[in-house]
C-alpha cells in the first residue's frame, strides 16, 4: 500500500457514494460502520455539545435535533435516549439522500421514539420549526470544499441555538492504525477502503478554519477529541425554551 499525501484533501471518491451496493449488503457496512463508531469513540463529543447547548433548560423542554447523514440512525436513536434520560421532550429528525437509509432507520428504530427519517436533499429540506441544533458525523467528508462552507452557512442560518460536526482529523497516524484494526476485525471490504479513505478525505484545523473564514462564522471552536475525531461546533447563546 502506498504511503498516501497528508497534506492535501484525498478527492477520490469512496465506494458507498458511486457503489449501488443490494439493501443486505449495504446494511452489512453500516453494522460495520456502527462498530466502528462505537471503537472510535464517535458519539462523547456529540452528546457533550448538546450537554452544553441544554445547560440550565428545564426538565420538560423539547429539545429538537436534525441528524445530517444519518445511515442506520445510531446516532439519533441514542440522542433519544440521553434526552429522554435527561427530562427533555425529543423531537429528532434525520436527513439523508440514500433511500437505504431509510428503510433501515425505520426498521431499527422502536415505535416509541419520536424520530422522522427524511429522505432527500438537505438543502431542499425545510423544517416547519427550526431544529434547535444539528449535528452530523463522519459526514462532511464526503462533501467538496465549496459545498462544505455552503453547509456552514446552512447549518448556521437554520438552527436557533447550535450546530456541531462531528468529522475525521486528516493523519497519517488516524489512517495507519484505521487499516490496521479494520484488516484485523475483518471489518466489510467497503468499510476497509472507505474508512482509510475518510481519513484521506478529511480535514486538519487550518482547513476548518479557512473553511469558517469563508463561510462568515467568526467564533465557532475547533476541537480535537479522542480517536483523532477533529469537530467544529459552535453555541448560539439563543434564550431557553420554555
Amino acid at each position: 500500500m502506498a504511503w498516501p499525501d497528508f497534506s492535501v484533501r484525498a478527492d477520490e471518491p469512496e465506494w458507498m457514494d458511486v457503489r449501488d451496493y443490494p439493501l443486505e449488503d449495504f446494511a452489512a457496512v453500516l453494522d460495520d460502520l456502527e462498530t466502528v463508531n462505537l471503537v472510535t469513540l464517535a458519539a462523547p463529543p456529540t452528546l457533550g455539545f448538546l450537554g452544553r447547548l441544554t445547560q440550565g433548560w428545564p426538565a420538560g423542554s423539547e429539545l429538537r435535533v436534525a441528524d445530517l447523514g444519518y445511515g442506520q440512525g445510531g446516532m439519533l436513536r441514542r440522542i433519544h435516549r440521553w434526552a429522554t434520560e435527561r427530562g427533555f421532550r425529543p423531537r429528532l429528525t434525520g436527513v439523508d439522500m440514500n433511500p437505504r437509509c431509510r428503510t433501515l432507520a425505520q426498521a431499527r428504530t422502536p415505535g416509541d421514539m419520536e424520530i422522522t427519517w427524511h429522505e432527500g436533499d438537505l438543502f431542499d429540506w425545510a423544517p416547519a420549526e427550526r431544529p434547535h441544533a444539528i449535528i452530523s458525523a463522519l459526514f462532511t467528508h464526503h462533501l467538496p470544499t465549496p459545498d462544505v462552507i455552503r453547509l456552514l452557512r446552512w447549518q448556521e442560518a437554520t438552527a436557533s441555538h447550535g450546530w456541531f460536526v462531528n468529522d475525521l482529523h486528516r493523519h497519517w497516524f488516524a489512517w495507519g492504525g484505521f487499516s490496521a484494526l479494520a484488516f484485523v476485525a475483518r471489518w466489510h471490504p467497503c468499510v476497509r477502503h472507505d474508512g482509510a479513505l475518510s481519513v484521506r478525505r478529511a480535514f486538519v484545523p487550518a482547513d476548518w478554519h479557512h473553511m469558517l473564514a469563508e463561510a462568515a462564522i467568526g467564533d465557532a471552536a475547533v476541537r480535537w477529541h479522542p480517536l483523532f475525531r477533529l469537530c467544529v461546533g459552535r453555541l448560539k447563546g439563543a434564550a431557553v425554551p420554555e
